[in-house]
């Protein structure tokens, strides 16, 4: 049974790690052109490297623009994508006792539930959010920014995700169980990056049965 849902969102954070964003650390770490004290000598050591990946200089710095693209985006339209609503039902699975998480586990869950894209109107970013960031394993500290949709202090306004969940069990109980994970997810856990700075939080607007 489809369940059409609508999140009413206070903001939302991205942060996409795109495969270009991959292939470009490649060829930046290997070539070392990070080493190279000049323009000229970075240039060639990354036209070196790409040479030796079998892709042009031009085609790396198509790559190195693209990587840079802080939403995902369809026809013109932010959208938040299915593993980013799957994470917030997965890592809420992981806090939560069996009474409130049910049949679902951390291990189970992508398999038993179908999540679509969640649609939003929003085609272009409110602002920018800025945050010094802790490196893995260090106690240095980078400055990190991210474009954000929605309201953040008193720029912006909440805004709507619609889409679809589709469970195997259509049973009452486990509709009632999803809600249950869903309510939670968007109010405490929240959905994309920066939700320990609390973005990606908000409620449930619409939770509609398509029989």
């Amino acid at each position: 049974m489809l369940i059409h849902v609508t999140l009413k969102l206070r903001n939302y954070i991205a942060h996409p790690f795109w495969p270009e964003t991959n292939a470009c650390i490649e060829i930046e770490k290997k070539s070392g052109a990070n080493r190279q004290k000049s323009d000229d000598k970075r240039r060639a050591a990354l036209t070196a490297e790409c040479d030796k990946q079998g892709v042009s200089y031009e085609r790396y710095l198509e790559m190195k623009q693209m990587s840079k693209r802080q939403f995902y985006a369809r026809d013109g339209l932010i959208h938040i994508p299915r593993h980013q609503i799957a994470g917030a039902f997965v890592e809420t699975i992981g806090g939560s006792p069996k009474a409130l998480r049910g049949q679902f586990t951390k291990e189970n869950f992508r398999a038993l539930v179908q999540i679509s894209d969640f649609e939003t109107d929003v085609p272009e970013k409110t602002g920018t959010f800025g945050r010094f960031v802790k490196l893995e394993g260090s106690n240095q500290r980078s400055w990190q920014e991210n474009d954000y949709i929605g309201q953040y202090l008193d720029t912006g306004e909440p805004f709507e995700a619609r889409g679809t969940l589709d469970s195997q069990d259509g049973s009452d109980k486990t509709r009632a169980t999803i809600k249950l994970l869903l309510t939670k997810a968007v109010c405490e856990i929240g959905i994309g990056a920066a939700r320990k700075m609390g973005f990606g939080r908000g409620v449930i607007e619409a939770w509609e049965l398509n029989c």
